[in-house]
Order: C-alpha cells, then sequence, then structure tokens
C-alpha cells in the first residue's frame, strides 16, 4: 500500500514517516523543500514537490496512492499562513483531491482541545477542520494528541536551553494549568497502525501520555534530569501579552503568541483509554522518555 503524508517533514512527521515505512508502506510525502526532505527522510521515500494550498498540485501526488496521513498544522501565523488557510482550506482541499483520486482512508492530525466554542482560533480551526474530515464520506481516523515530546521538539528542548542558560527559569502564569505530554512514538505508532485497521475508522482518538502534570511539575522534572537547580520565578500574563503582540509583529519566529498564552491558561488533559485498548499501546512516561534525549 502506498500513503501520502502531508507534513513528513515536520517533528512528529518525521517519526510517522518512518514508522510507516518500517511497517512496510511505501510512503509518499508532500513537500515544498525537496533538498530539505532528502537530508531528513528515508532514502526510500518518495518525494512529491508541493503545497498544500496548491489543490491541482496535489493531484498528481495522490494518483497511484491508497491512503492519506494529514499531519500539516501551524501553531503560530506567519504572513499568509494562517489558521484558517493551512488548518481549513488545506484540509477541505487535500480531502477533496483524496476523493478525486479515489482514496478511502484519510487519518488527520487535529489536537486536544479542538472545540467549536474554544477562546483560541487555533483550537476552533481545528475543530472546523475536524468537521470537515467527517462530513467528508471518507474511512477517516481523527487524533487529537495533548503536547507531544521527543527528540528535536519545540517544548522539553525549549525548556531545558532555559534552565541551562538562564540564572532563573520565566514561568508564564501561575504554572498550575496541566497536560499530559505523549511521547513522539507513542503518537507516531497510532497513526502507523491505524492505516490498516478498520477497528479505528471514523473515530476520534484523544492522546495523552499516563500523566498529568501542571507546568510547575514538568519544570522540575525536566531540570532533575538535567541535574540543575534553578528558581523559578512566575510572570504573570497580563505582562507578557504586550511583549508578545510586540513580538509577533516584529519576529519571524516569536517565542511566545497571544495565542499561546491563551493555550497555557487551559488544561490538556484526556482519557486515552481507547487509543491505549485499539492500538496495544505502553505509554511512555515524560520523565523516562525525555532521559532518553536530555543529557546532564
Amino acid at each position: 500500500m502506498r500513503i501520502f503524508v502531508t507534513g513528513g517533514t515536520g517533528f512528529v512527521g518525521r517519526e510517522v514517516t518512518r514508522q510507516l515505512h518500517a511497517a512496510g508502506y511505501k510512503v509518499r510525502c508532500l513537500v515544498r523543500d525537496v533538498e530539505r526532505a532528502k537530508r531528513l527522510l528515508p532514502s526510500a521515500v518518495e518525494l512529491h514537490p508541493g503545497d498544500l494550498t496548491d489543490p491541482e498540485g496535489l493531484k498528481p501526488g495522490l494518483q497511484e496512492c491508497e491512503a492519506v496521513v494529514h499531519l500539516v498544522g501551524i501553531i503560530i501565523e506567519k504572513g499568509r499562513f494562517t489558521f484558517g488557510l493551512i488548518h481549513l482550506q488545506g484540509t477541505a482541499a487535500l480531502l477533496k483531491a483524496s476523493a478525486d483520486a479515489g482514496i478511502k482512508r484519510f487519518v488527520h492530525m487535529s489536537a486536544l482541545g479542538s472545540r467549536p466554542d474554544a477562546k483560541s482560533r487555533y483550537h476552533r480551526t481545528k475543530y472546523q477542520a475536524e468537521q470537515a474530515v467527517i462530513q467528508s464520506g471518507l474511512d477517516w481516523t481523527i487524533f487529537r494528541p495533548s503536547v507531544i515530546f521527543g527528540p528535536g521538539d519545540q517544548f522539553v528542548n525549549l525548556i531545558a536551553r532555559i534552565i541551562r542558560s538562564a540564572p532563573v527559569v520565566p514561568v508564564i502564569g501561575q504554572g498550575e494549568s496541566r497536560i499530559q505530554p505523549i511521547s513522539v512514538r507513542n503518537v507516531a505508532s497510532c497513526f502507523a497502525l491505524a492505516v490498516g485497521n478498520s477497528l479505528s475508522y471514523r473515530k476520534i482518538y484523544e492522546l495523552g501520555g499516563p500523566q498529568r502534570l501542571t507546568y510547575n511539575q514538568i519544570y522540575q522534572i525536566i531540570a532533575g534530569v538535567l541535574e540543575k537547580r534553578k528558581k523559578a520565578v512566575h510572570i504573570p500574563i497580563p505582562l507578557v501579552k504586550p511583549g508578545a503582540l510586540i513580538s509577533e509583529l516584529l519576529l519571524p519566529n516569536p517565542p511566545i503568541t497571544r495565542e499561546q498564552l491563551i493555550l497555557l491558561q487551559e488544561d490538556n488533559v484526556c482519557d486515552s483509554t481507547d487509543a491505549v485498548h485499539d492500538f496495544s499501546l505502553e505509554l511512555l512516561s515524560f520523565e523516562e522518555g525525555i532521559r532518553e534525549f536530555l543529557k546532564p
């Protein structure tokens, strides 16, 4: 079976692509930068140059494919690449192109917290994309992961850099919101196993690790693994908002955005029982997982 993957060169996409390839699938990735993709992906992976925002360009890549794994998403808007364009229009274009190509199987990456009345546009557009998938008539599966960690992530590694270099650790807000960090290996395993698992057809799975941790606990665990003792300094969110706005306007990769401030104030936890059962998952604990790639 040949599978068409979007977002294959991203943090999660590289591990999904690796596991699909290891499972014996032929993988074809939609890529914008072919040379970069060659450096990041296994040599056996087929590369289709194109852009999710160009519906006509998708069609040749979908030929001879039997399933689609759609991973593309953004957490920060840049120029024309808005949540609406990527999450909504991009997903709609891919769904139509998939149906036109006769593809029935569609596995979709969403996000935990996606809902119609969410405060963040990120979660609202993720929910609207889910609705497009559900109404497509395809044999879909939707995954909603909590925060994903692993080698090369922009979550644990960012906090680790701050703990290593800063005299104190800045914590935005009270740090008591809870998340359920899940290993990228566990998430990728779900995608790789779902492709051929009819038990997962037309189901939404929420994915979280085995622990519900506050941000304060996460900082403590990372500092412990790094064998660093650093004092945490809590910064009230109203004091951070002006800096977030300025960084959005002036920086290509802002360290924090107003959308992310909204997300930091919400719990992001779930019940992963269905996924554990249907995919025989052995969830990796947060501390055990980060010890694999963080060194003191």
